[in-house]
């Protein structure tokens, strides 16, 4: 960006008190690679250190959201997530992965932020997959199969997609169907235990 005469940062990032150490590109890149691992400590704490810099900033407010959920923090991932709908966000991974972190608390904002995102991405299978599993649990099971089946055809390799679909279809009673799915999850992922529960 623009830089004043003696090189330092422009007026308005600094006008809040103290300058941000980073930038929102490089703080979300940061907790991604610490999160790779597998060790969410790291990622979190990252964020916690930098999301007042960044109150403005939905993306972060998710993040430490999937962080703090990831240790186990539920209550505070689910503070983070509403405070990321909050902001209106307009991306569709923020407003599927926070719809989805306040849809586990049963927040009615989840129907919402999910809807939003599917038809803002409807090409990225996960916003369609999301909703979907959202729908089927919240038993409009038609919808439902419409979104996880318009995600499988995006991405027909994702296990995960399939999983959601038989279990869309067995809430709504199509057992065949259901265990059709369930069964294709396992043979993409096979050495995923969680497939075969």
């Amino acid at each position: 960006g623009p830089r004043g005469d003696d090189g330092s940062e422009p007026a308005h990032r600094a006008e809040r008190g103290r300058e941000r150490l980073m930038d929102l590109e490089t703080l979300l890149q940061r907790a991604i690679s610490l999160a790779d691992g597998g060790d969410w400590g790291p990622a979190a704490e990252v964020l916690r250190d930098n999301v007042a810099d960044f109150a403005d900033e939905a993306s972060v407010h998710c993040a430490l959201g999937v962080a703090e959920r990831e240790l186990g923090n539920d209550g505070v991932a689910y503070e983070c997530f509403k405070k990321a709908l909050a902001l209106q966000p307009e991306d569709p991974y923020v407003l599927a992965t926070a719809g989805n972190g306040v849809a586990w608390f049963d927040d009615p904002a989840a129907m919402e932020a999910l809807k939003s995102a599917a038809l803002l991405a409807p090409d990225v299978p996960l916003t369609r997959m999301l909703y979907g599993a959202y729908l089927a649990r919240e038993g409009f099971h038609d919808w439902a199969v419409e979104q996880l089946e318009a995600a499988r055809e995006i991405d027909k390799a994702d296990p995960q997609i399939r999983y959601e679909l038989g279990v869309a279809h067995a809430l709504s009673g199509q057992t065949s169907r259901a265990a059709d799915s369930l069964g294709e999850a396992v043979q993409l992922e096979p050495s995923d235990g969680w497939m075969r529960m």
